[in-house]
């Protein structure tokens, strides 16, 4: 079973707190995701992924480039399916 969190948190989870503090101290936009787990130890039959996003907000930044950086978020929060659908409906019958 493909299992990296261990060295996620003990190799890359350092480096990526650098990471995080020099792009937010540099107004840098920017997005990571990591595959950890095939199973999550909490959902079962769902992986485990490590995920970062630092997007401005859309007046600090370049409008193309703000709403890439939140469509490759959106992907990889919701898979290349984008966002689930829910339909409620209330049936009655006479």
């Amino acid at each position: 079973m493909f299992d990296k969190e261990e060295i996620y948190d003990n190799e890359i989870a350092p480096l990526m707190k650098q990471i995080i503090a020099v792009c937010k101290r540099e107004n840098l936009p920017m997005v990571a995701q990591f595959f950890l787990k095939e199973e999550h130890p909490e959902y079962t039959g769902e992986p485990m992924y490590c995920t970062t996003t630092i997007i401005p907000a859309k007046d600090e930044m370049n409008v193309d480039a703000h709403d890439w950086l939140k469509n490759v978020a959106q992907a990889m929060k919701y898979g290349p399916n984008g966002k689930p659908f829910v339909m409620a409906a209330t049936i009655r019958t006479s």
